[in-house]
């Protein structure tokens, strides 16, 4: 008897990787951008500056930081990022106007032209993802995905469901 709870209580504390979500998460991430940068080398684009321009092309005008969130870069990354995307015509910042501390961010023509060459291409990748899945499982997953975004950044923020 004893024997069988030991095992069970071992079997417990055991790592089942294919069932642990933070590494499941990790390896489709990691997965995912090789197959992008892969895919974006001939457009001679970085995969930093794509996920700067598609953050700026869903919403105009972003702040330094909330970019730095939406593209999950360190602020210093994103800042050369953003440093090079100017110099190339791509993006241009500018204080706001009703607080001069926060910069933002705007996507340019050039870098509409930009983004509009590179997103079939980044779609297509993305795309793979769902191969097999129905319209359903897709959206399913989807709102999945956002409820566990939220819990993470609600639990980093120390805030507790009541908090919400």
């Amino acid at each position: 008897m004893d024997q069988l709870m030991d095992d069970g209580e071992a079997a417990a504390d055991r790592m089942d990787l294919e069932r642990f979500v933070p590494y499941l998460l990790n390896r489709v991430v990691n997965r995912l951008n090789l197959d992008l940068l892969e895919a974006l080398r001939p457009l001679k684009i970085t995969p930093a500056r794509w996920r700067v321009l598609a953050v700026l092309e869903a919403q105009d005008g972003r702040s330094m930081t909330d970019l730095a969130v939406y593209c999950v870069m360190e602020q210093s990354t994103l800042s050369r990022v953003v440093d090079q995307m100017e110099r190339d015509g791509l993006a241009r910042r500018r204080a706001r106007a009703e607080d001069g501390r926060v910069t933002e961010v705007f996507i340019t023509e050039a870098g509409r032209r930009h983004f509009a060459t590179v997103f079939p291409v980044a779609r297509e990748q993305a795309e793979r993802c769902f191969q097999g899945f129905t319209d359903a499982q897709r959206d399913r997953f989807v709102r999945d995905l956002h409820r566990v975004l939220d819990n993470v950044c609600t639990a980093e923020l120390g805030l507790t469901g009541t908090d919400r």
